[in-house]
C-alpha cells in the first residue's frame, strides 16, 4: 500500500508518461504499440485518480465536483503535518 506523497508521485510520472505518448503519437500516428501503451497508462491514471481522490481527496477542481466543494475541502497544508 502506498503512501500519500507515493501514490502522488505515481500518479504524476503516470500523467507526464500519458504526455509524452500524447506527443509522440502527434508525429507517429499509425504506431500501434505507443497507442496500446498509452492506454494502458491511461487506465493507470484513472485508478490512482480515483484512489487518491478517496484516500486523501481530490487532487484536481474537476475530481471535486462543484467549485463550491474544492472550495470547502481541505487545502494541502491543512492535511501537512508541522516540522519538527
Amino acid at each position: 500500500m502506498m503512501n500519500e506523497n507515493s501514490l502522488k508521485f505515481r500518479f504524476m510520472a503516470v500523467r507526464f508518461s500519458m504526455w509524452d505518448l500524447h506527443l509522440y503519437l502527434d508525429t507517429h500516428p499509425e504506431d500501434a504499440a505507443a497507442k496500446a501503451l498509452l492506454k494502458k497508462y491511461e487506465a493507470q491514471y484513472k485508478q490512482l485518480l480515483e484512489e487518491y481522490t478517496e484516500k486523501y481527496g481530490p487532487l484536481e477542481p474537476s475530481a471535486a465536483g462543484s467549485g463550491k466543494s474544492w472550495l470547502q475541502a481541505p487545502w494541502p497544508w491543512d492535511n501537512a503535518k508541522e516540522a519538527c
